[in-house]
């Protein structure tokens, strides 16, 4: 089994500054991570505020496509391409759906948007590890009932590890009634309540700037964690993109999507290694990292 055969994963925003500015400096001198130092006037990736999430988003996608060009030049094409949240945009980018710099600015504009809603309508994103369907909903409702807001299911990660999000007093609340039943609550990096309706309001201008966008077939599939199916036609990856901004991401769908297309394998590229921790948890099929990949058999 060679690395060609496996697809190649991207992950969204959540992850810890420290690992995503080491990972920039891994490959300060690649000309996308170059881009990201200039669009935001600074000298080396101690300068970003990797707090903010209109430079957050940029620096991932930045970083996750510096990391997966120096791993295999230019011209790989992988049999599947698929990401989580933010990731998605950069895995379109990687899959040939869309040049590299557009890219680069539609998580520039992403970043923005998001930093801007999260603004306008604050929100928080909570991860509940160990509970089955009916005690997330369970969860979920009392919250709901005790507040009467917005608190929504935003990530599907795994059988036992989904993303709740909403207002920052409702997540706090989910936060001490999953304490209550002895359930471990994890609140996420994340300042915004992304993949929920918070988000609604920005759908109308991220459309439109999606529209705006050169979207061009490939022949790599793109494996969207929105609806869970693969998709070749440009036209449906800039629909999941745009409604990715409120519906949940279906991270473990997609990646069981990925195994029924026949694909051994899936490389988490990083920036970190989320990604791959549940990738391996979960068993679906095998994950490796780009410092991991397997070598290839010879012939015979």
């Amino acid at each position: 089994m060679i690395a060609e055969q496996y697809g190649i994963a991207f992950p969204g925003q959540g992850i810890k500054a420290q690992t995503l500015r080491s990972a920039l400096w891994a490959h300060v001198r690649h000309p996308l991570v170059a881009r990201l130092l200039t669009t935001f006037g600074a000298a080396d990736p101690e300068a970003l505020d990797l707090g903010d999430t209109s430079v957050v988003q940029p620096a991932t996608f930045a970083a996750g496509l510096a990391a997966a060009d120096t791993a295999f030049g230019p011209d790989h094409c992988p049999p599947v391409a698929l990401g989580h949240s933010l990731g998605e945009l950069t895995a379109a980018a990687y899959a040939g759906f869309l040049r590299t710099d557009e890219g680069f600015e539609l998580a520039v504009d992403r970043g923005r948007l998001c930093h801007d809603q999260s603004l306008r309508r604050p929100g928080a994103m909570v991860a509940i590890v160990g509970a089955d369907a009916g005690e997330l909903e369970w969860l979920r409702r009392s919250v709901v009932a005790e507040h009467g807001e917005i608190l929504d299911v935003a990530g599907l990660n795994s059988a036992r590890q989904t993303v709740l999000s909403g207002a920052p007093e409702v997540v706090a609340a989910a936060v001490r009634i999953a304490g209550e039943q002895c359930l471990r609550a994890e609140v996420l990096p994340i300042p915004g309540g992304f993949h929920s309706p918070l988000m609604m309001d920005a759908v109308p201008t991220w459309r439109r700037r999606l529209e705006s966008a050169d979207f061009r077939p490939s022949t790599t599939r793109f494996v969207s964690a929105i609806d869970v199916r693969p998709h070749t036609d440009p036209v449906q990856v800039r629909e999941q993109l745009a409604r990715g901004l409120v519906l949940p991401v279906r991270w473990h769908e997609a990646v069981r999507t990925v195994r029924d297309l026949g694909v051994p394998g899936l490389v988490d590229a990083g920036p970190g290694t989320t990604l791959l921790k549940l990738g391996r948890r979960a068993r679906i099929l095998e994950f490796t990292g780009l410092g991991a990949l397997p070598e290839p058999v010879p012939p015979g």
